[in-house]
């Protein structure tokens, strides 16, 4: 599979389905048993990458996904939240537990997170790499394979800077801010072709702009063979004796029916928290102590800054440009914004006093930033159908957050604003650089921040045997033949910058292992 991209075009994956391929499992009127050589569980940055090499090598595919297929009509139609809704898992209301608890949204429709992620994709560094390498082993994985892949991924989502134009006010002052700091930035780039900054990528891109894989990948798997069974929820996964039989699932929808695929490999991509879900729940890697543990979720959090002029921060695309000078300190500031449903949550005030705030809407600025946090959580099944997702943000960590909140406040004052609100109970608001140095200088415990994680990772972790990971450096679950994992729990440790490129690379390379076990070569 070696699509190109030519300026001016669309890369060469369609943003049309064969809809011949795709069976919406919610509609069923009875049990339904199918066969494959390959099942994939999950369509997002992983499963749809995985589904469409393997797809394309030859291999007969089934793909299934527990939320809708969802179409740039679509989006185009829906509200805020009616989108969140119909994409987010939970509609956005995932959390961890501990201390404080953290949103952490997760998209369940074709495409996944894929879909309602800001489109920010950079390639981890090779040093990153290294340092895996180091402390884990991964025997059979290089740094070659790797950027072999990363080439791959950024010709078929089409990488590339934001450009000046579709920057946006709010990306603007962020550099405005940064530069005069003296603090090192550039511009996002991202999987996105034709934007005309909508400012909604985290709502499904009603322009078809935002490369997410239900545009790409997914069609090209189809197009070459495998089926997609949509509204379709695994429950477990089946070993037969030694090895994996495929899969049971069963249906969303007010008349629930049985799923059956019968595969000699599967490949689970249902994210870092539900990845480890699924192999508990199928009595996998039960007994290893790597399962579910080590996870890292990168953080995050906002700064919103008034400014006596219009910034119209909708205008553009919301994550347009970050900080880099403090990426050695495990900081990343980075711009964002989201439409006034989504931000009036965190603008303080009761009644008339936040209506009064919301009105000064366009003058608003709004900065996010996310740590590499060092502190590690775990995924301990469900609770009443949740994820019970256990997460306490260590002493080190909550230091790290409260400096990059500081810097980040710092950077909306020298850009011009008058004010920041920050994340933080009973210290809400700064006038000054003063009051905010002031106002985050006593100790400020844990549960008082207001935190969100976008980035979970780290729950499967490769390493080169069971003592030191749950899969080896080929995706392979130890002590499951047949299974394979592809998406961010395979990472054994932060990939440091935004994981979605570095989880297509990998779920690359994990088919190609996948397709070499079958005598084919990935096309």
């Amino acid at each position: 599979m070696q699509p190109e991209s030519q300026p001016g075009h669309r890369p060469a994956f369609p943003a049309t389905y064969r809809a011949d391929r795709v069976t919406r499992c919610d509609r069923l009127e009875s049990d339904l048993n199918v066969a494959a050589e390959v099942c994939v569980i999950g369509t997002g940055a992983g499963g749809a990458v995985a589904a469409a090499e393997l797809a394309t090598a030859g291999l007969d595919v089934v793909m299934l996904e527990e939320g809708p297929y969802l179409t740039a009509e679509d989006y185009a139609g829906l509200t805020a939240i009616e989108s969140i809704k119909a994409t987010y898992r939970d509609a956005g209301f995932t959390f961890t537990m501990g201390s404080p608890g953290i949103l952490m949204p997760y998209g369940r429709c074709v495409g996944g997170s894929t879909v309602i992620n800001s489109g920010s994709a950079f390639r981890m560094a090779e040093e990153t790499f290294a340092f895996w390498k180091r402390q884990h082993g991964l025997g059979g994985l290089e740094w070659s394979d790797m950027t072999r892949h990363f080439d791959r991924v950024e010709r078929v989502v089409h990488i590339t800077p934001v450009p000046e134009e579709l920057l946006g006010e709010n990306g603007r002052l962020m550099r405005t801010g940064a530069e005069a700091l003296g603090l090192a930035g550039e511009v996002v780039t991202r999987n996105a072709h034709g934007c005309v900054g909508r400012g909604r990528c985290y709502l499904g891109c009603p322009e078809n702009a935002k490369q997410s894989t239900q545009l790409n990948y997914v069609p090209a798997a189809l197009a070459a063979g495998a089926r997609l069974y949509t509204h379709c929820r695994a429950e477990r996964v089946i070993m037969e004796g030694s090895r994996t039989g495929g899969v049971a699932a069963a249906t969303t929808g007010p008349s629930p029916r049985n799923l059956r695929v019968k595969a000699g490999i599967v490949v689970v991509a249902c994210g870092a928290v539900f990845s480890p879900i699924l192999l508990s729940r199928s009595g996998i890697a039960t007994g290893n102590r790597h399962t579910g543990k080590h996870l890292r979720v990168h953080p995050a959090s906002r700064v919103i800054g008034l400014f006596d002029r219009e910034i119209n921060g909708h205008l553009g695309v919301p994550q347009s440009y970050h900080v880099t000078g403090l990426m050695a300190r495990k900081l990343v500031p980075e711009g964002v914004f989201i439409p006034p449903s989504l931000l009036a949550p965190a603008v303080p005030g009761i009644g008339r006093s936040h209506l009064e705030l919301m009105k000064q809407y366009p003058r608003m600025g709004l900065l996010g930033y996310r740590i590499i946090d060092s502190g590690e959580g775990e995924v301990a099944g469900k609770v009443m159908g949740m994820a019970n997702v256990r997460y306490d943000l260590s002493v080190e960590d909550t230091a790290k957050l409260v400096e990059v909140m500081r810097l980040t406040g710092e950077i909306l004052f020298a850009a011009g604003a008058k004010r920041v609100w920050l994340p933080v109970y009973g210290r809400a608001e700064a006038g000054s650089v003063d009051q905010l140095q002031k106002l985050l200088a006593g100790p400020i415990p844990a549960t008082d921040i207001e935190l969100a994680a976008y980035h979970p990772h780290a729950t499967l972790r490769m390493g080169t045997d069971e003592s030191r990971g749950v899969t080896a450096s080929d995706g392979s679950v130890f002590g499951a033949p047949g299974v394979y994992v592809a998406d961010a729990s395979l990472f054994p440790e932060s990939p440091v910058v935004n994981p979605q490129i570095t989880v297509m690379a990998l779920a690359g390379a994990v088919a190609e292992r996948i397709a070499a076990s079958r005598g084919k070569q990935l096309a």
